[in-house]
């Protein structure tokens, strides 16, 4: 049980269940016997609200032992530079092998119809294939438009709008008259 000055994993779960990304605040209107109104937001927005100072305890908490970690981690580094031995001399022989693989790495990929035709229905196929095409040499920008639309709608769990995007077509240029 954490304590009460932090927010506990069950509490971001049920803050996130009540408000998720990219929802709004609803406000409600009420109205007393004597005819005075008020709004008061929704109780998502209520009990965000109450979570925002743990919130901001758990994040400083967080930060201080980040820093912490890190200042152990830059003594350690330091301790075992002045204790470990010089690394072994690069073999060359090694090294051409490392630059020919890299080169072979970094070779354009060529979308096969079997890829092709998983793009359609697999998301993780249709994201490889819109990478392939929106990094080839000279692809349109519409491409690289298509491939981020794609990748944040996938980020975000939005089928709908992955599929929307993958579809998606550069506008149609009209033929000039003579």
């Amino acid at each position: 049980m954490a304590d009460r000055d932090t927010v506990d994993e069950p509490e971001l779960d049920e803050l996130q269940r009540l408000a998720p990304a990219g929802s709004a605040i609803s406000f409600q209107l009420d109205q007393a016997r004597d005819g005075r109104a008020w709004v008061r937001p929704d109780e998502a927005a209520e009990r965000a609200h109450r979570a925002v100072p743990r919130l901001v305890e758990t994040v400083r908490r967080l930060r201080r032992e980040a820093e912490a970690a890190r200042e152990e981690a830059a003594r350690l580094g330091q301790k075992e530079k002045t204790a470990a031995p010089r690394p072994p001399a690069p073999d060359p022989d090694k090294q051409g092998a490392a630059e020919a693989l890299g080169s072979l790495l970094s070779a354009p990929f060529n979308v096969s119809p079997k890829a092709a035709a998983a793009a359609k229905s697999d998301p993780l196929a249709a994201l490889a294939v819109q990478v392939a095409r929106a990094l080839g040499e000279g692809a349109p920008d519409i491409e690289r438009a298509r491939l981020i639309a794609m990748s944040l709608a996938a980020t975000q769990g939005d089928m709908e709008r992955f599929w929307e995007a993958r579809r998606q077509r550069a506008p149609r240029q009209h033929a000039r008259k003579k």
